[in-house]
């Protein structure tokens, strides 16, 4: 079993480097991208996404609570995706293509959780409930999934940025929908941001801009 310290070490390099993912393929937006637009993109998807992680703590320190406050996923996948869809809004404003932001929510997203569920797997945390155990592990299934959404959007961007996009928020979709059901922890996430499932809602609206011909 690993130690607290190198599980909190994978989830933060997931986080530092699916921010870098971000901010490189969303700044490709601008005519003039630069490596500091890149630097600055990625610092603020990566902010979205702890602040998410953490807003059960946010909310108790407001509240002057004490009582237990867990980091959450679905809050850290909340957070990136209303940033990105902030984001891809005042791109559109601007006038330009915004599905690079989208794509690269999808695989920042995908690089987050890939280590974070690699963490999960270290630490010998997150099984499945027992009456819907699967022939695998679950979490390897989960890790199997996030790869191939990885891969199949890496392919995908050689053709066109809309589609990768989408396979890579679908894909993510996917396994947190499956992952919810298997642990007997089913959420649609509607109203939006409604616990559990807070992220699901923001998923899909990334996924349904993804696919939009806009």
């Amino acid at each position: 079993m690993a130690s607290a310290s190198h599980t909190l070490t994978l989830r933060l390099i997931g986080a530092v480097t699916a921010s870098a993912a971000f901010g490189l393929i969303a700044a490709t937006v601008w005519p003039q991208s630069s490596l500091w637009l890149a630097i600055g993109l990625g610092f603020l998807f990566g902010t979205s996404f702890i602040g998410g992680t953490g807003y059960r703590i946010i909310i108790a320190v407001a509240r002057g609570r004490k009582e237990p406050a867990p980091a959450s996923w679905s809050g850290a996948s909340a957070g990136a995706a209303l940033f990105a869809l902030l984001l891809w809004g005042a791109v559109r404003l601007m006038g330009w293509d915004g599905r690079p932001v989208l794509l690269g929510f999808g695989i920042g997203i995908n690089i987050a959780y890939l280590l974070a569920k690699t963490a999960c797997v270290s630490a010998d945390c997150c099984h499945a409930v027992p009456k819907n155990r699967l022939p695998v592990d679950l979490r390897l299934a989960e890790l199997v999934g996030t790869i191939l959404a990885l891969a199949a959007a890496a392919g995908m961007a050689m053709v066109s940025t809309r589609l990768a996009a989408a396979v890579a928020v679908g894909g993510h979709l996917l396994v947190r929908l499956v992952s919810r059901g298997m642990r007997g922890r089913w959420a649609w996430g509607w109203p939006p941001l409604r616990q559990p499932g807070a992220e699901i809602a923001p998923l899909v609206i990334v996924l349904a801009l993804s696919l939009a011909p806009l």
